[in-house]
């Protein structure tokens, strides 16, 4: 038997604290299950805090409540003042959404974990699944102290890559199904010592051509040029949040499970943001003439890696149907953002079914978030961090309910989870 530094033992394991990950692990909590929550990088909340001021995007409905958990963040984050957020844009995109400053993001998440009673680790890597038989029953992570284990009733990787998930043996698809390209992996940051009234009055629609072709000229120059932009103000005085679509010359075959691709877009994107700085001055940007880079974004913007199979695959053609199935958990809303690879419309909150959490051949495992079972362009489809996060309550609440009743995920009645969704969650199914 392996030496392990510590054991630990829970109702629902839930690793990776991103979107779906805090869903997951808030939504056990609520339904009674004592819940143990592991990030492997050094802070919570995945792409919430990845890009200063990035649009947390499909948090509300149509501007109203999405659910309970979705509320108790907002609530968490808004308490903290003018300065923990902004509006969110309104478009079909980025809509439905809030800014957020990303130190009270990160505030707001250990504040509303530990109120729940969520105990929770970062630093946390999965290295390995503990299984018995084509049961998961737990996970080992890497610490610098030695592995430790943690065993559960109930499993549910939100990991984004499908750590544990790919470590207990199940199929899994990457990469974009005709050619295997992945969507750009990008490092956002923000921009200090900018007049942000001159920029943002500059920036507007009537002179986005001129940036564009100032953009083109330093691409030829040699300059690492970024395929897009998206500026966005903050909530203190002087800093620009910026948000980008990678380097125009940086291939589309780079591997988010790949540390030397890993790197390299590291490498990449400091360029790019350092670069951005001489582009705004040497043009004379209007608001630009101080600028500097204020801070870098806390994780790399991974976009697409494994897509574990599960019972039911999501596809790009349920995304134009909406179907109703009859084990819908969630819905998904927005639109198709494939960066570089895709973009495009869809049907605005179609219906995500519980079987995509599934893993085909292994019990005691829910998928949730951007490793559920989808095509390449079913995961694209409304892959906003609201819509992960209610994905995520639906695997939180199902695991509770199965660790509560000693069943496995494939047994539990779908009608039970629905009405538990509706009812306690507050969910809109």
């Amino acid at each position: 038997m392996p030496r392990y530094a510590e054991i630990c033992s829970c109702d629902v394991l839930v690793c990776g604290a991103g979107p779906a990950g805090l869903g997951a692990a808030m939504a056990a909590r609520r339904m009674g299950a004592d819940v143990v929550l592991l990030e492997r990088a050094a802070l919570p909340g995945g792409t919430i805090c990845a890009v200063p001021w990035m649009p947390v995007n499909r948090l509300y409905t149509d501007g109203c409540q999405r659910s309970r958990i979705h509320q108790e963040f907002i609530d968490n984050l808004l308490k903290f003042g003018p300065a923990s957020s902004r509006p969110g844009k309104a478009n079909v995109i980025d809509g439905d959404g809030i800014h957020p400053h990303p130190v009270y993001a990160e505030l707001a998440i250990y504040d509303m974990l530990e109120a729940a009673g969520v105990r929770y680790r970062t630093h946390s890597p999965v290295s390995d699944a503990i299984v018995d038989g084509s049961r998961v029953v737990g996970a080992v992570v890497c610490e610098k102290r030695g592995p430790v284990a943690y065993r559960a009733r109930v499993c549910i990787d939100a990991t984004g890559d499908g750590d544990l998930a790919f470590a207990a043996g199940c199929a899994f698809e990457q990469g974009r199904e005709e050619d295997g390209l992945h969507m750009p992996i990008t490092l956002g940051f923000s921009l200090g010592g900018v007049d942000c009234d001159r920029f943002f009055e500059w920036y507007g629609d009537e002179k986005r051509p001129e940036f564009l072709k100032m953009l083109d000229e330093a691409d030829k120059n040699g300059r690492y040029v970024a395929t897009w932009y998206s500026l966005n103000r903050a909530t203190v005085p002087g800093i620009v949040g910026v948000n980008h679509g990678a380097w125009r010359r940086q291939p589309l075959t780079s591997d988010g499970l790949n540390a030397a691709d890993l790197t390299a877009a590291r490498r990449n994107g400091v360029h790019i943001a350092a670069d951005l700085i001489q582009i705004l001055r040497e043009n004379r940007v209007p608001g630009m003439k101080s600028c500097f880079i204020d801070q870098l974004g806390g994780i790399l913007g991974v976009r697409d890696t494994r897509r574990v199979i599960g019972e039911y695959t999501v596809t790009y053609e349920d995304s134009q149907q909406g179907p109703a199935f009859s084990d819908s958990v969630a819905r998904k809303y927005g639109h198709i953002d494939g960066n570089q690879l895709f973009v495009g419309g869809m049907k605005s909150g179609f219906s995500y079914p519980y079987r995509a959490m599934l893993p085909r051949g292994v019990d005691g495992l829910l998928v949730a978030g951007r490793c559920g079972s989808a095509t390449f362009l079913g995961h694209c489809a409304g892959k906003s961090m609201g819509n992960m996060m209610e994905i995520g309550i639906a695997a939180g609440t199902a695991a509770a309910m199965c660790a509560q009743r000693g069943e496995t995920p494939r047994q539990l009645n779908i009608d039970d989870l629905r009405h538990a969704l509706i009812e306690e969650m507050k969910v809109s199914l």
